[in-house]
């Protein structure tokens, strides 16, 4: 039987390019940078490439989510 990770649900929706991310965000590269260095953005390390879990960037903005409501 196949063992489930706590980050499984993260990564499921798929991995972004930190410039994708950035594209996304509308914020620049060194800031995209400095999110992940500073641990609000996480993201996967694969070899010298960072990915970015496309359900991170959407947690991060709505964490930071200001004003208005969502109906």
């Amino acid at each position: 039987m196949e063992q489930k990770h706590p980050n499984d649900d993260l990564v499921r929706d798929g991995l972004d390019r930190v410039r994708d991310a950035c594209t996304f965000l509308g914020l620049s590269q060194a800031m995209v940078y400095k999110l992940m260095d500073s641990g609000m953005l996480p993201f996967v390390k694969l070899g010298r490439s960072r990915r970015i879990p496309h359900k991170a960037l959407i947690e991060l903005a709505a964490r930071n989510l200001v004003g208005g409501s969502v109906k």
